[in-house]
């Protein structure tokens, strides 16, 4: 009778504020069953379900593909998901909804700031954890009936999570009691099959975030390669570049060789031109002495003229040619030295 005039002064479809959802839980076991919940998950007016270490499907190690369920006396206080990875969780407060009430769930931001992504359904429906006594046919609390939540962390770092977690935050409103009926769950086994928990399998965990994790990994391994290969290419094009210079540089070097060598041979050339011509010149000037017998003094003056620029133009011809080989010589010598780094 308390709990009827109770719900009469709030009225139907009215949101439970804080001290309505304090009454309840103490009084009842209309929401949660009792010694499952803590008056501290109270916030405004809501309730922030916590995570547990029992009913849960992980990864055997951060980023692995097989999963193991936990259930029965096996617990696990704490795991990590990497980046990529899914996980099955469930609720340390155990339900027990009359079928006069009803709860919303909403997301937690600070979750979302981890890059943890929480997969739950919108609301939990009237008479969720209850079941019919076969004999009376009455309904009665379960002993243990959790929510389930499906998370992935689509971050770009590890996220840790530990028993007593805040999940989600749950509204609860009073409504008109509906028909009393079972209410549909799938359950923690059904679940468990989506992470293939225990075959051992390669692809275990939801398939889109596997995949996205596994494209990544594919991504980061070409870009690896992709890089490799730039610097490889990098480090060919500086030899190469350095081949070509030196190419190059020894190319020039056999052109000023030649071009040396060139140079003696047209000035010996022309050398010898100049000495012929000479030559001939002074046999033409021999024989017009002669006729000119009566000119001993001249004739004698010209031969010695003659023999003079004779002998100088040989000179300078020796020294030309010697000043032109000893410049190709010494050049070439250079460059020798040059190649052994002498």
């Amino acid at each position: 009778m308390v709990r009827g005039n109770s719900r009469r002064q709030r009225g139907t479809g009215t949101l439970l504020s804080q001290q309505d959802l304090l009454a309840e839980l103490t009084r009842s076991e209309r929401i949660f069953r009792a010694g499952t919940w803590k008056p501290e998950q109270l916030l405004g007016a809501g309730y922030s379900v916590r995570l547990s270490d029992d009913l849960l499907v992980i990864p055997d190690s951060p980023g692995d593909s097989r999963y193991t369920a936990v259930k029965g006396e096996n617990v696990v206080p704490e795991f990590t998901l990497a980046p990529g990875d899914t996980a099955l969780i469930s609720t340390i407060e155990r339900f027990s909804l009359d079928f006069d009430i009803t709860a919303t769930i909403g997301d937690r931001f600070g979750l979302a700031a981890k890059g943890l992504l929480v997969l739950h359904g919108s609301s939990v429906h009237p008479g969720y954890g209850r079941a019919e006594d076969p004999e009376d046919g009455t309904w009665h609390p379960k002993d243990d009936e959790r929510l389930y939540f499906i998370v992935a962390n689509v971050g770009p770092k590890n996220i840790t999570m530990r028993k007593g977690d805040a999940l989600a935050h749950l509204h609860f409103f009073d409504i008109d009691r509906i028909p009393e009926g079972p209410v549909p769950n799938v359950g923690f086994e059904h679940l468990s099959t989506l992470f293939g928990a225990g075959q051992h399998r390669e692809d275990g965990g939801l398939s889109y975030f596997r995949d996205v994790k596994d494209l990544r990994a594919e991504l980061e391994a070409e870009r690896a390669r992709t890089e490799a290969r730039l610097s490889e290419l990098t480090r060919a094009l500086a030899d190469n570049q350095a081949e070509t210079t030196r190419q190059v540089t020894e190319t020039q070097r056999d052109v000023n060789r030649v071009t040396d060598t060139s140079n003696m041979i047209v000035v010996f050339g022309v050398f010898l031109i100049t000495t012929t011509l000479l030559g001939v010149v002074l046999v033409m000037l021999g024989s017009l002495a002669d006729k000119l017998g009566e000119l001993d003094t001249w004739k004698t003056a010209l031969l010695s003229t003659l023999a003079v620029l004779y002998a100088g133009t040989s000179v300078t011809g020796v020294v030309l040619v010697a000043r032109a080989a000893g410049r190709g010589v010494f050049g070439r010598r250079a460059d020798r030295r040059g190649d052994t780094g002498e």
